[in-house]
């Protein structure tokens, strides 16, 4: 009888996709959540080309809320320049809670966590106070900045019923 075998790069691909939900969960404590639970993942389109996939881990619970930490990771699956990213952090924030004095000075504390990414880069935000934020960019700490309210305001742009897709949003919650 002939012996059959993986080719190397198959069995390294299933032995990828089999850890890699645990070593995400390792990164996760290595972040700051030190019992990582995924509520969600969802991919985003745009007009039917995958553009990032997202999942939502929060710390010890199987349910949603905003008073307990969150990390929010976005695998890219195209390059974004870091002008993109921000300006389109703005516009997001800016629609879902209107304008509000403060904005601006988020903004730019914000603005000083982007990166330019590629296609397999991975941004990872922890919040693990209602004020503090903390970015990560392929597990290398981008910055960890404070400002009143910034978990329910930065990771709104996915997490708001208010968000681009509400359905999506949804899914990302556990919902």
């Amino acid at each position: 009888m002939p012996e059959h075998r993986f080719p190397p790069l198959a069995a390294a691909l299933l032995i990828a996709a089999l850890l890699l939900p645990g070593a995400a969960a390792a990164n996760l404590r290595g972040f700051g959540l030190s019992q990582p639970v995924e509520l969600g993942t969802v991919m985003v389109r745009w007009l039917g080309l995958p553009i990032y996939r997202a999942s939502l881990h929060t710390e010890g619970e199987s349910r949603f809320g905003w008073r307990q930490p969150l990390a929010l990771q976005i695998e890219y699956f195209r390059s974004i320049s870091q002008d993109d990213l921000t300006k389109s952090t703005r516009v997001e924030i800016q629609r879902i809670e209107g304008p509000r004095a403060d904005q601006a000075a988020m903004m730019q504390k914000l603005a000083s966590c982007f990166r330019d990414v590629a296609r397999g880069d991975v941004f990872t935000a922890v919040s693990t106070q209602p004020d503090s934020l903390v970015l990560h960019l392929n597990g290398q700490q981008t910055c960890a900045i404070r400002h009143p309210d910034l978990r329910k305001r930065f990771l709104g742009i996915w997490l708001s019923d208010n968000s681009r897709s509400a359905r999506l949003s949804a899914r990302l919650r556990g919902d």
